[in-house]
C-alpha cells in the first residue's frame, strides 16, 4: 500500500526511512530532515558517538525522477528521535515504532518475538486520552465560536439601543440568549468573568483576581483561556466562587 510503513534491512540493520518516520512525528519530511542533521552536527565533536550507527544516509527518486536526500533511522536513531518528543507524542511515538520494530524482527527471523501486551495496553490508552484531549478541544472551539456569536448580538443591541429601536435591540439580545442555550452536545456550560461577578454580585476584575487565588486559573476542569485571551469558567469553578462568595463580596467592597 502507498501509505504503508515499512521496516527494511540493510547491512543487517532493520531501517525505517526518514519519510516514514516524519509521518509518525507528524513533521514534514523537510523538518525532520533538518533535525536529523542537527543532531548529527552535535554528535560529531565526539569520538564516542557515531552518527551512522543512528542515521544513514541515503536517497530517493521523487516524482519527478530526481533524487532526494532522505536518512534510514535505525532502532537507535528511533530511540534517539523519540527522546526529543515530549508528553504524550513522544510516548506514542515509541510505543509505536517499537511494535514495528518487533514485528519485522518476528517477521523476518522466524522468532517468536512477543510484543509486550502491557506496551500494547499502554499505547492504547495513550490513543484514547488523545482522542478525549481532541474532544475537549473541539468542544472549547465551539464554545468559543458560540461566545463569539453571543458578543455579536449583544453589541448589535447596544447599537440598535442607540438609534432608539428598542424592539430590534430586544431581538438581538434575545438571540444573545439563544446563542447562549446552544450548547455542544456532551459540552459543559461555561461562565464569562461578568457573568460570574452579576451572580454574586462583584466586579469581573474581582473575579479574575480570586480565580487565582483560589486556584481556579490553574484547574483545566474549571477553567480555560479562549483565543482572545478571556477566561471562561466551567461550572464546578462557579461553585468555588459561590462557596467564598462572602470574602469575595467583602474584598470587592474594601471591607
Amino acid at each position: 500500500m502507498e501509505n504503508e510503513i515499512l521496516i527494511k534491512q540493510i547491512d543487517n540493520q532493520d531501517v525505517l526511512d526518514s519519510r516514514d518516520a516524519a509521518k509518525m512525528i507528524g513533521k514534514t519530511h523537510a523538518h525532520l530532515m533538518r533535525d536529523i542533521d542537527r543532531y548529527i552536527n552535535d554528535m560529531e565533536p565526539d569520538p564516542k558517538l557515531d552518527s551512522a550507527k543512528f542515521f544513514i544516509k541515503s536517497s530517493y527518486i521523487d516524482p519527478n525522477n530526481q533524487a532526494r536526500p532522505c536518512y534510514l533511522l535505525t532502532k537507535q536513531g528511533f530511540e534517539f528521535v523519540a527522546n526529543k518528543l515530549t508528553g504524550k507524542k513522544g510516548t506514542i511515538f515509541t510505543a509505536t515504532y517499537v511494535g514495528l520494530f518487533n514485528q519485522y524482527q518476528a517477521e523476518h527471523n522466524g522468532k517468536a518475538i512477543a510484543i509486550d501486551s502491557s506496551l500494547e495496553h499502554e499505547k492504547l490508552a495513550y490513543k484514547r486520552e488523545w482522542l478525549i484531549e481532541m474532544r475537549k478541544q473541539n468542544v472549547n472551539k465551539a464554545h468559543e465560536l458560540r461566545n463569539q456569536d453571543v458578543k455579536l448580538y449583544l453589541e448589535l443591541g447596544k447599537v440598535a439601543d442607540d438609534y432608539q429601536r428598542p424592539r430590534m435591540a430586544t431581538d438581538f439580545r434575545n438571540e444573545a440568549i439563544r446563542a447562549m442555550q446552544a450548547l455542544p452536545v456532551g459540552a459543559r456550560r461555561e461562565y464569562s468573568a461578568t457573568e460570574i461577578g452579576n451572580i454574586i454580585g462583584v466586579s469581573p476584575i474581582a473575579i479574575g483576581k480570586w480565580a487565582n487565588k483560589l486556584g481556579v486559573k490553574r484547574d483545566a476542569d474549571m477553567s480555560y483561556r479562549d483565543h482572545d485571551g478571556a477566561w471562561r469558567y466551567f461550572p464546578e469553578a462557579l461553585k468555588v466562587f459561590q462557596d467564598n462568595a462572602l470574602e469575595i463580596q467583602d474584598d470587592d467592597l474594601g471591607l
